[in-house]
């Protein structure tokens, strides 16, 4: 397919990084001539010099006969007009990077009228991931299925632990629960499981399941965390701003700590309900006397990875139940697992697989195509799909499929409850599927099949 990505910032290299190991032809335009010139020779893309609302910069790009035109400069009103023009121009299928809160409410009410296929708020993205983990408290990453009818969440297999030493079968046949092992990262391998696959102290494992059976596993593990009632929020951004929403609406009490005096005072405008507190976060006294401690998780999200890290560490030695931590650049996040802060978060990563799985989802025939996705790495994917009127081996046993060797049939939910598949189960027309795959570049359930 045909690319154009206007704006090599964070979002725009971050998709590129991510389209091109799919084959995609790019474009990328931006108004900055050393990002092009540095996109353009990490990634080996053609890049132009120019502004996305310019006319003759975007014929430059080839929008007429681009596939998608994605807008994810720093400005929204670039972004949104860059798409208006794209389309205008002939562009197949435009995405926009809408972040400021006003504009991003209305925009559902205006998206048809701007020509826009898809809009996107890596900012929001991320609260609504970080928002799904302090409900999983005992979970480093947590992602959603079929609106929320099966998770699968990531946690760490320590040495006390008691499934280290059994096999996937075994922790089945003890354990009463609905979950399974869809995929265990060992150092620097990544293994689907089978039956006789034996967990060991180290692991990183992902398991999926209703949200019920997860919580009653990690009860029964002894690794279970109620999810937190009180969040104390690091820097006032605007990841601030949905998180805090997001969490106020579900009852959770939020303390906000910005020491910028106009943010703060924003915040506390459009936030009431909220304790915004103008202070400095690197300051250990403000922090005590804050009663950091007395709080169930805390979530760093300054604009620095460095202010962000630090202040993680010490909301962990001071014994915070949770503590999420903000990083954007890759050499800091691998940086960060070596120190022990478990779950890191990143808004261009977040909305990668949003991106990703949109536009796959168009180069499906069927109507079995990709409804999400969730890359767990670079060599593992998470799908779900649709069973729908193009998949032909419905009423099949999963173990006469002939199923795609890397793939696992991990879960299915059919009329909102969650079955964990076994060689016997059917596919059922309707039934959500997910599937964890190390197979490039699936677009549709049928690829699963050989």
């Amino acid at each position: 397919m045909n690319l154009v990505i206007v704006g090599a910032g964070n979002v725009g290299e971050t998709l590129v990084e991510n389209f091109i190991k799919e084959n995609h032809d790019i474009v990328v335009v931006d108004v900055n001539p050393q990002r092009v010139s540095y996109v353009v020779d990490r990634y080996d893309v053609q890049g132009i010099v120019g502004g996305g609302v310019e006319r003759s910069v975007l014929l430059d790009a080839g929008v007429e006969k681009a596939d998608f035109v994605l807008a994810c400069t720093s400005r929204d009103e670039v972004n949104i007009l860059c798409s208006v023009l794209a389309r205008k121009l002939g562009a197949k299928h435009t995405v926009a990077r809408v972040r400021d809160p006003e504009y991003f409410k209305e925009m559902e009410n205006m998206r048809e009228e701007f020509g826009l296929d898809y809009f996107f708020n890596p900012e929001r993205r991320a609260a609504i991931e970080i928002a799904q983990i302090l409900k999983f408290p005992s979970a480093k990453n947590v992602e959603s299925f079929a609106d929320g009818k099966a998770r699968m969440i990531e946690f760490d297999i320590t040495d006390v632990n008691p499934v280290v030493g059994k096999s996937v079968m075994q922790i089945s046949r003890e354990y009463s629960t609905k979950i399974l092992f869809g995929m265990v990262q060992r150092g620097s391998d990544v293994i689907i499981p089978r039956g006789d696959f034996v967990l060991q102290a180290g692991d990183s494992v992902h398991i999926i399941g209703s949200e019920s059976e997860i919580e009653k596993f990690t009860k029964q593990l002894k690794i279970f965390k109620p999810r937190a009632k009180s969040v104390f929020i690091i820097g006032g951004g605007k990841i601030a701003y949905y998180l805090a929403k997001e969490l106020m609406d579900s009852g959770v009490g939020v303390k906000i700590a910005e020491k910028d005096e106009d943010r703060a005072t924003e915040l506390s405008r459009d936030l009431p309900s909220a304790t915004v507190l103008l202070l400095d976060a690197t300051e250990q006294e403000a922090l005590d006397e804050e009663n950091l401690k007395g709080n169930d998780a805390c979530v760093t999200l300054t604009g620095m990875d460095e202010e962000n890290v630090i202040v993680s560490l010490y909301a962990k030695e001071r014994g915070v139940g949770k503590v999420i931590t903000k990083v954007e650049r890759p050499s800091v996040q691998n940086m960060v697992k070596i120190l022990g802060l478990d779950t890191i978060v990143s808004p261009r990563n977040a909305i990668a697989n949003h991106i990703i799985r949109f536009v796959r989802a168009h180069k499906s025939e069927t109507a079995s195509g990709i409804n999400t996705l969730y890359k767990l790495n670079d060599k593992v994917e998470a799908i779900e799909f649709t069973v729908g009127d193009g998949f032909n081996r419905v009423d099949t046993p999963i173990k006469n499929l002939g199923i795609e060797r890397g793939v696992l049939v991990s879960g299915i939910v059919r009329d909102k409850e969650f079955i964990l598949p076994s060689g016997d189960t059917e596919l059922k027309k309707g039934d959500k599927v997910i599937v964890v795959t190390s197979v490039k570049n699936i677009t549709e359930l049928t690829q699963i099949i050989r």
